[in-house]
């Protein structure tokens, strides 16, 4: 396996957890950079592999990722314009033009403004992230994170 297709592999999986959880934290296990000067700021710099990795998240636009377990998980990220929805569905449009259509159900969770919320909080126009599970042709959305401020 090539470093550039570990790398994307990492940072597909990455995607999936970082919008699953809303988009509110992000971790990387680096190794700790041993100092002896004392840092002038009082934040700790990011390891440069963790700033790496953030800016590819933030980059991406849209994705599949199949997770391994006892039965093989295919998960669908998307990041986009909110081009319909309703109580049953939500339909995406990415940066690139890549649009997608959801299922709702009682089990997808929205938030917005950090808040658990509804479908009926997400309008037409809206940033959103979408994480989806992909099963039998069908795409059902596990979270949909209102990134509209």
């Amino acid at each position: 396996m090539t470093r550039r297709t570990r790398t994307m592999l990492i940072t597909g999986a990455a995607a999936v957890a970082l919008i699953a959880s809303g988009g509110v934290a992000y971790a990387v296990s680096a190794p700790a950079a041993t100092t002896t000067s004392t840092p002038s700021s009082t934040q700790p710099a990011a390891p440069a592999k963790a700033k790496h990795h953030k800016a590819l998240l933030g980059r991406v636009a849209h994705g599949e990722v199949t997770l391994n377990g006892k039965d093989h998980r295919v998960i669908d990220v998307q990041r986009g314009q909110v081009q319909s929805v309703s109580s049953t569905s939500i339909t995406v449009k990415s940066d690139d033009g890549f649009t997608a259509t959801y299922t709702v159900n009682g089990d997808s969770k929205v938030r917005k403004d950090g808040k658990a919320a509804a479908i009926g909080d997400v309008h037409t126009g809206d940033k959103v992230g979408i994480t989806a599970t992909k099963a039998n042709g069908a795409d059902t959305v596990t979270h949909v994170v209102d990134r509209t401020k």
